[in-house]
Formats: structure tokens, sequence, C-alpha cells
């Protein structure tokens, strides 16, 4: 791994981005939870590429604010809850490391920080994450029967919590859906046969963050956003009072920005 300092950050900003962060790549036989939800190349260009990998601490700024989030809550747990318990299973090859924050039986709960809006694309993500979780615990014969996921909003703004849909303080407590067993086993299964069969494939557009965006008239916001082109021109047709809308596709926001192999892949712009 290649490190960059492009913004100047002073050593005691370095020290705190890099703690104890491992100079060795991953063994390419254990997957995190996070890794098996996502498509397979990040993970293995990150693993395979680890010495050609080139990223800049300023990178890692809004991880290392999380971090300490979660370093809090798990300071200050109380007895009845098992906090960052680390827990591995062998599967198809591969051993599947999975650590939720917290578990109060008989609750998974997991916290988040992100924008505001970020719930809006980024619920299904967590839903599969924290249900692999409860896989995990449910497999050594504990019982969950709820999802929570507390959500720290790091961009809310005093002036905008009157808008419809806008969280009223920089807080929100989310429940998401519980599978069965056998639904979170099957979803299990097929990820990891994903991942194997997979690696070097180039991403989806979901995964990178692209999305499909309708204009009306000279507007800088767009009035519908979609995961497909097909999608978002369905929606346009039905729109008689305004014909005139011009589709745009977005940039890849995942590869720019979060990305953690794209100086290496050969998809990146």
């Amino acid at each position: 791994m290649i490190y960059t300092n492009k913004h100047t950050l002073p050593d005691r900003v370095i020290r705190v981005i890099k703690g104890n962060r491992p100079d060795t790549p991953p063994d390419i036989t254990r997957m995190s939870v996070t890794d098996l939800i996502d498509e397979a190349l990040p993970r293995y260009l990150y693993i395979t590429k680890w010495d050609e990998i080139t990223r800049d601490y300023s990178d890692y700024l809004t991880m290392v604010q999380g971090i300490a989030l979660h370093d809090r809550y798990e300071r200050l747990a109380t007895s009845d809850e098992d906090v960052e318990h680390k827990f591995t299973d062998e599967i198809g090859g591969y051993t599947l490391v999975g650590m939720a924050d917290s578990y109060f039986a008989p609750t998974i709960m997991d916290v988040k920080q992100t924008s505001v809006y970020g719930p809006n694309y980024k619920l299904d993500k967590w839903t599969e994450q924290t249900n692999v979780y409860a896989w995990q615990r449910r497999k050594r014969g504990q019982v969950v029967n709820q999802i929570l996921i507390d959500v720290w909003y790091r961009n809310w703004k005093e002036g905008n919590k009157f808008w419809k849909g806008y969280p009223p303080i920089p807080y929100e407590v989310i429940e998401l859906p519980l599978w069965t067993f056998e639904q979170q086993q099957g979803y299990i299964d097929r990820r990891i046969a994903y991942h194997a069969a997979n690696e070097a494939t180039e991403c989806s557009n979901k995964q990178k963050g692209i999305r499909f965006e309708a204009y009306k008239g000279k507007n800088k916001t767009p009035s519908r956003v979609c995961e497909t082109y097909d999608e978002v021109f369905n929606w346009v047709q039905q729109q008689p009072k305004y014909p005139k809308f011009e589709i745009k596709q977005s940039e890849p926001v995942f590869c720019n920005k979060y990305c953690k192999a794209k100086s290496v892949c050969p998809y990146a712009k």
C-alpha cells in the first residue's frame, strides 16, 4: 500500500488515521461481512494488488470519525450488551468474519454514521449486512427477533428540519426487516458462490453508484433518479405535462469516493 498526503495533514492527524492499520494485505480466504454483501472485484484487487494501491490519508477522515463513534458505544455499553463480538464461520472455502456493533437479546443493533439522505440508498445493504450478523447469532443458538440501526447524521442542518422527510434531530433509529434463518442461509450461500466465481468481474452500475437522472428544462436538481436508464425513461414517458426532459448518467460515486481499490481498478476513470 502506498500512502499519499495531498492535503498536507499534520503528523498528529496521520497518527490518528493510521492507528494500528496493518501494513500487509488481508488473507484472500478470509472475508468480512461487508465484503460479502459488496461485489467481488474491489476486495479481489485490494488483496492481490496490495503493493500497487495508492490511497490518500484524507480518504480515511470520515472513517476515523465513525470509528470514534463506535468506540464510544463500546466503552459505554451496559452489562446486558454484547458489543463488538467477532464470529468466524467456515463456509464455501472462505472464513466469514462478522462483528455486529451490539447484541442485547433478542436485538441486533448496528451503528451507522452517514449523510441525511444516506438511508434512501443504503437500507438494502444495511438489511443484508445485519441479517448475516443475525444468522451468526442464530447459528449459535441465540435468539434474534429484531434488527435496529442507530443512524447518526453528519451533515444535518438545523434550518432544514422542517423539510418534508427531514430528520428533526441528527439521529434516528430505524428497524430493518428480519429474514428467516433459511433466508439468511440462502443469501450467504449465494454471495459466497458469487465471490468465488466473479473475483475479476466488472462491478455493476449499482455498485459503482451510477444512477440515471431526469432533469426538467434547466433545473439543476433531477426530478427523478433511477438505477437504470429504462426505469427513468419509462417515468419520463408518463409525464405528459412536461415532455422535455433530459436524461443524464451520474458519475460513479462509489468508485470515485469510496472504493479502496480504485487506484488499480482497470474499469475506474
